[in-house]
């Protein structure tokens, strides 16, 4: 692979659009413009790197932009004084959709891809937010089909299911946002897969949100979450089935301003001090 410079000059000056290659990532400026639409990646998934690791990924056949075109065409000279400002690199689902945005810095390497001379195979510096190599099964659940009941983060445990939350928040910048419903209403949380953190902050986004929804991934979050903008208004009700698999399994302690507590002592008291009526079945 060519390095700063390589030559591109077999590219036509109309950069073809090819409908049944659809690409995998979007390659993106800091203004979140699209520098490239990219087939595949290699080494998007990552084991957790050293500190003083260097840690790149491969873009496999990018279709890029005129601006993009110029740039890797381009005399050092030239891409001096017309920097990519590359931002970040977006993960797509199979329709298309947006799934969630990486960190991705400097492109230092590419090539004339093999899969068409008229694409890109380019190398960029890659790490610190990227998905870990284990969780890949998890992140292609997400990508093939988005959840479409709930529960379906039950079967995972320990760190896939904190790698599924991780998505649900990073997906809700794109959910389509409808009006805080109004105070007053009924939700029902499913508690019977409430074993970890994780898994109440999936039960307790879904029981708002429907599938795949959010309400927070941390206390903090959920804070948050229950000020508004995130599906629901308080007072309302939440009907808790199953509690007592949370009350048995939340039992970090917090030692709070009058007396210990468990996690599952702190999520009631931060719901109750939002207004909202628990009820425990």
């Amino acid at each position: 692979m060519s390095r700063h410079g390589a030559s591109l000059d077999s590219w036509d000056s109309v950069m073809p659009m090819e409908a049944a290659a659809l690409p995998k990532f979007l390659l993106l400026d800091q203004d979140d413009r699209v520098l490239g639409h990219c087939l595949d990646a290699e080494d998007a998934f990552v084991e957790a790197p050293h500190d003083d690791q260097d840690v790149t990924i491969e873009l496999l056949g990018c279709l890029p932009s005129q601006r993009m075109r110029n740039y890797l065409s381009g005399s050092k000279r030239y891409r001096q004084r017309n920097p990519l400002d590359v931002g970040g690199l977006r993960m797509l689902d199979l329709a298309g959709e947006p799934l969630a945005d990486f960190w991705v810095g400097e492109l230092f390497d590419w090539r004339p891809s093999t899969i068409d001379p008229q694409r890109v195979d380019v190398v960029a510096d890659w790490g610190w937010d990227s998905p870990h190599a284990s969780s890949r099964h998890v992140w292609e659940h997400w990508r093939t089909a988005r959840p479409d009941r709930p529960d379906l983060w039950a079967g995972y445990t320990g760190a896939d299911r904190e790698e599924w939350l991780t998505i649900v928040r990073l997906q809700n910048r794109w959910r389509t946002r409808q009006p805080d419903r109004l105070p007053g209403r009924t939700y029902d949380l499913s508690g019977s897969h409430v074993t970890d953190k994780a898994g109440f902050y999936l039960a307790v986004g879904e029981a708002i949100n429907g599938p795949g929804g959010y309400f927070g991934c941390n206390l903090d979050a959920l804070n948050d979450c229950l000020r508004g903008r995130f599906g629901a208004r308080t007072p309302f009700t939440l009907i808790w089935h199953d509690f007592q698999i949370a009350r048995e399994s939340l039992v970090t302690p917090f030692d709070g301003p009058d007396e210990p507590s468990t996690y599952y002592d702190v999520i009631l008291s931060i719901l109750q001090d939002h207004d909202v009526a628990v009820v425990l079945r």
